[in-house]
């Protein structure tokens, strides 16, 4: 038995110094971390439990050795408490990002505020210990954010993973999940946004979640519930796709999850009460309907008439709303009578939105039928050819297959666009796609994966085999008399025996590794000369196709980028100022410039400055960050040839997805 009247050690120097009171079933948890003689406390709570907060917090260390309190937003359940902290004698300063600020100010305290967006992100205590931030937008308030400890690799979710519930508990049990997608269906704004936050905590390795609301999460409970969370509809949305009742069990099964939803938020206790005296016998423990006088026919509208019937009707039928609309448009089932005014405004609003999703859908397949073909050649084009490579890859470790991707550029085609014009370059492309498709065998993808290349995907050939086929194809291109000129074409060859097994679980990764290394070979055989078929990579020690200089000042924000890149197969340089940047520039290759503005010794303007001095580290893409970024900056990245500036924290998303962009444009034009 946790006796939570006193502090609670949770992990190394963390503990939990929240009240074991719940309020209207919903938990609020204070955390402190300890670092040598000073502390961190986050989301130090509201009024109501503030005091018993601020004396657990002091019966750990004093309260002038607070140096910071973090506040995840700004509701008043977390940060009411603050100028109760002040006047018992906090000197700190209150962490939370600039939006949050804005109106924190307002609860009348006089703390000076660190915010974490003009710091990357980040805070450094007194003893070097790194706190980490995770900005959230959005979720549920445009300022919101998360805390990592990477030393304790411990996630201070704020409202994200947190649960509704009368029976709390400090740490999550199986049952938990439930009350947590109640706490998400109604407070979190979209599914789209929840699910792009839990993708990306895939980048960090986690031992524990630790929510504002709600109970901790340990174990595999941790990647349950983020795998939940990535899939739970919440917010606004028009259609949902039609199960089938009976399969699922009938209306009685509906009305057993609806049970359920009833039990995890009001309480086994309450729950048990309402219904002693009710048509309905439950079990609680199974949290199942047993028996009922109701037929079937009527048990649907006469549940619900029971639970609105009752003095805290209103409360019980508002706490399952969002369950119970979901449930009646994915059983297709009516909505039941108490909850009509609550959930759907009219008949014909409904029927206008479902004319609506039909239009769309009309126009969407109409789409579709145009949407995986190149403009120009007809062909299948990148899209379909990443897509196809993914699902053929599938199968390798199941069913034993072989395949052989040939990525294939024209060399000259920059000339002849050039001598000739683009309308002759593209009768080039046009011609080049209906010697390749005449050529190769009907069985072999070919696909136009943008600029001058196309790419070849052969099943069950070995790689020699491949080699032999692609270096006839090659020959005869260079010989045809179609061309204007005769025309060149250097190719790359991968073949699926050269991916690690340990990537064999992994579809998507295995067809960009594919995918990148293919490019690669095709850019080392065109900058060898042209004209030439490339098997292997130069540097064999090195799987990454594609290498990008990071440079910035060590620490959290820069090893996240780091990891998120290198997870997505790119090679990553780090430099950590301007001179070292420089140096690496001209000593190794390097495909795209990752720079801070505000680095050490020379900054990131001053060293794109210095580069293009040199016509070939001139050329090299140069991607600009930094948390300072103004109209001046801007213009004067612009007038330096640089074309993309992030603020920072940059979204991760983004910036692999463009340098995916820059990668494919790479190899497609050296």
């Amino acid at each position: 038995m946790i006796d939570l009247s006193i502090p609670v050690a949770i992990a190394d120097n963390l503990y939990w110094v929240g009240s074991e009171k719940t309020h209207k079933y919903l938990q609020c948890n204070p955390y402190l971390y300890i670092e040598g003689e000073t502390g961190v406390l986050f989301d130090p709570g509201s009024a109501l439990d503030g005091e018993i907060v601020i004396e657990k917090v002091k019966s750990l260390i004093p309260l002038s050795q607070l140096e910071a309190i973090v506040c995840s937003h700004q509701d008043p359940d977390l940060c009411m408490a603050l100028p109760l902290f002040e006047k018992a004698g906090f000197k700190g300063v209150v962490c939370c990002h600039e939006r949050a600020a804005l109106l924190i100010q307002y609860y009348g305290i006089k703390s000076l505020f660190y915010r974490v967006n003009y710091h990357q992100f980040s805070y450094t205590m007194k003893n070097g210990s790194n706190i980490g931030f995770i900005f959230t937008p959005y979720l549920h308030f445009p300022g919101a954010i998360m805390s990592y400890l990477p030393k304790q690799q411990i996630l201070v979710s704020g409202d994200l993973f947190g649960s509704v519930t009368a029976d709390w508990h400090l740490y999550a049990d199986e049952d938990y999940l439930d009350g947590m997608i109640a706490f998400h269906e109604v407070y979190m704004p979209s599914q789209d946004i929840l699910a792009s936050a839990m993708d990306l905590l895939d980048s960090y390795p986690l031992n524990m979640i630790c929510p504002q609301h709600g109970s901790i999460l340990r174990g595999t409970l941790i990647e349950e519930a983020i795998s939940t969370l990535k899939t739970t509809p919440c917010g606004l949305f028009l259609e949902t796709q039609t199960k089938d009742l009976n399969e699922a069990g009938g209306v009685r099964s509906l009305l057993d999850q609806i049970l359920t939803r009833l039990i995890t938020i009001h309480g086994t206790t309450e729950i048990r009460t309402i219904f002693k005296k009710s048509p309905f016998t439950i079990d609680t423990k199974l949290r199942k309907i047993t028996t009922s006088t109701i037929s079937n026919e009527s048990i649907w509208e006469a549940f619900f008439d029971f639970l609105s019937e009752q003095k805290a009707g209103t409360q019980y039928l508002t706490s399952i709303s969002s369950m119970v609309e979901l449930l009646c448009k994915g059983y297709n089932v009516p909505l039941p009578k108490p909850l009509t005014s609550v959930l759907f405004s009219s008949q014909s609003e409904t029927e206008e939105n479902r004319r609506q999703v039909q239009v769309l859908q009309t126009q969407l397949k109409e789409f579709e039928k145009n949407l995986h073909r190149d403009p120009i050649t007809r062909l299948y084009n990148q899209e379909f050819y990443l897509a196809w490579l993914q699902r053929e890859l599938s199968g390798i470790a199941t069913q034993e297959k072989i395949i052989t991707s040939c990525v294939m550029n024209i060399d000259n085609l920059d000339r002849i666009n050039l001598d000739f014009g683009s309308t002759e370059g593209n009768k080039t492309l046009r011609l080049l796609a209906d010697l390749v498709t005449e050529y190769v065998e009907p069985q072999v993808q070919v696909c136009r994966i943008g600029g001058s290349a196309f790419a070849l995907l052969y099943t069950s050939l070995g790689k020699e085999e491949v080699i032999k086929r692609v270096t006839q194809l090659r020959n005869a291109i260079h010989e045809d008399d179609r061309f204007i000129v005769p025309i060149n074409v250097s190719m790359g060859i991968f073949h699926s025996s050269e991916i690690p097994q340990t990537l064999y679980q992994d579809p998507e990764q295995m067809a960009l590794l594919v995918n990148q290394v293919t490019l690669f070979r095709d850019r080392l055989a065109k900058k060898q000369g042209g004209g030439i078929v490339s098997s292997s990579t130069s540097n064999p020690s090195s799987s990454a196709a594609f290498t990008v200089l990071l440079v910035d000042k060590p620490g959290f924000s820069r090893d996240l980028i780091q990891q998120t890149l290198e997870k997505n197969s790119f090679r990553v340089l780090t430099a950590s100022n301007g001179l070292e940047a420089k140096k690496q520039i001209l000593s190794e290759q390097v495909e795209l410039i990752l720079c801070e503005l505000l680095i050490p010794k020379v900054s990131g303007l001053t060293l794109r400055k210095q580069l293009l001095a040199t016509p070939s580290a001139g050329k090299i893409p140069f991607i600009l960050m930094s948390v300072n970024k103004q109209e001046q900056t801007i213009i004067r990245a612009h007038s330096l040839g640089i074309m993309h500036f992030f603020s920072r924290p940059v979204a991760l998303y983004e910036l692999v997805g463009l340098i995916k962009i820059l990668a494919k444009r790479e190899a497609c034009v050296v």
